[in-house]
């Protein structure tokens, strides 16, 4: 295991979330259909777990803001945010063991496997828009569309196949590459061991521009979403008869929270300070690469929904149409009914008609 926390954020994102495809995940362990329970501290302030997907790294920027800066306190709220880690369990398995009142796994996929083990589990927003999976190739041998994956060889972890097939089955192109195993760090390609190699597009090209390469010049980002593609990633999610018995502190939460993110769109080095210094200062983190991370990371919280109706909004017409599709192209089954297991009011109630919350 690398010492190096951004490596271990995407090596956990690749192996619990199918990541190098979707940010679908594989599909966890038998979860325990059971209710999560909040709890009230001292002085009328109600204390919320949340259960995050990874360590206490720039990918929760506006979290990190959001605390920092009183918005929490300020609705009353006492919040704990417990990490994860490559040791740690799905966000999913925390909520199921009553561990914590709010998810936040990587993989929409293990939201739905939650789910799909029986869990009562329902999801009222999402950091990403479109899930930062993707493709990185050098200019030399470009990868911009399925068709020119055909007859590459992709590098790429274990257990990402169904996806770039699904990717190419959609575009109507043949399922022909060649498929080598590699790890979590862009050099292979570099090497030129490969023609195309699975990343995450806000952490592994970083690492090539530290080597003063520059995107679109000497290398190609190529999302999972340009492929046809489309999916969520770390999805807020809660028991439904916990978020039933405590939707005003739901939408405290989500309030402060957006707020947060709000600020985070503002200025991206302020929660990449608050990730080396304080959130996260026992992990070793980069301040520029952090700083970098979240300036990359925060186009994918935003789309024409967001900038109409505020962030981490769902819709679900786009999760049960195009994002289904693409589940079904990757063999992935069951699928949930998506009236079923999304509440939109959470956010409705929140941002009140507007597009941002004060």
């Amino acid at each position: 295991m690398s010492s190096d926390p951004a490596l271990w954020s995407r090596r956990r994102l690749l192996r619990t979330a199918g990541i190098a495809g979707l940010g679908l995940g594989l599909a966890p362990a038998a979860l325990a259909a059971c209710g999560a329970g909040g709890d009230t501290g001292g002085g009328g302030t109600t204390s919320v777990r949340v259960a995050l997907g990874w360590i206490s790294n720039v990918e929760f920027a506006g979290f990190w803001i959001a605390d920092d800066r009183g918005y929490y306190t300020q609705e009353g709220l006492d919040v704990e945010f417990i990490p994860g880690g490559p040791n740690a369990p799905d966000p999913t398995q925390t909520l199921a063991a009553r561990g914590a009142e709010i998810a936040i796994p990587v993989a929409l996929q293990a939201f739905l496997s939650a789910v799909n083990q029986g869990n009562d589990f329902v999801a009222y927003g999402t950091m990403f828009q479109n899930a930062p999976s993707a493709l990185l190739s050098m200019a030399r041998r470009p990868v911009r569309t399925a068709q020119d994956i055909v007859g590459a060889r992709v590098l790429g972890q274990q257990g990402v196949q169904p996806y770039i097939d699904a990717a190419m089955r959609l575009a109507g192109v043949p399922v022909e590459y060649q498929f080598i195993p590699v790890g979590y760090e862009p050099s292979p390609l570099v090497d030129g061991q490969g023609d195309v190699y699975t990343c995450f597009a806000t952490n592994q090209p970083i690492t090539l521009e530290q080597q003063g390469l520059v995107q679109d010049r000497d290398f190609i980002v190529t999302t999972y979403q340009q492929l046809g593609l489309e999916q969520y990633a770390s999805v807020l999610c809660s028991e439904r008869s916990w978020l039933d018995a405590n939707r005003p502190t739901v939408e405290k939460f989500m309030r402060a929270t957006i707020r947060g993110w709000q600020d985070n769109a503002a200025d991206p080095s302020v929660a990449a300070h608050l990730a080396v210094e304080k959130y996260g200062a026992d992990l070793g983190l980069d301040l520029a690469q952090q700083t970098r991370e979240n300036e990359l990371q925060i186009p994918y919280t935003e789309s024409d929904l967001t900038a109409s109706s505020g962030l981490f909004r769902i819709d679900p017409a786009r999760l049960s149409g195009p994002m289904y599709k693409a589940y079904t192209a990757a063999g992935v089954t069951p699928l949930p009914d998506v009236a079923k297991i999304v509440d939109t009011a959470v956010l409705d109630n929140v941002f009140q008609g507007k597009a941002t919350v004060s």
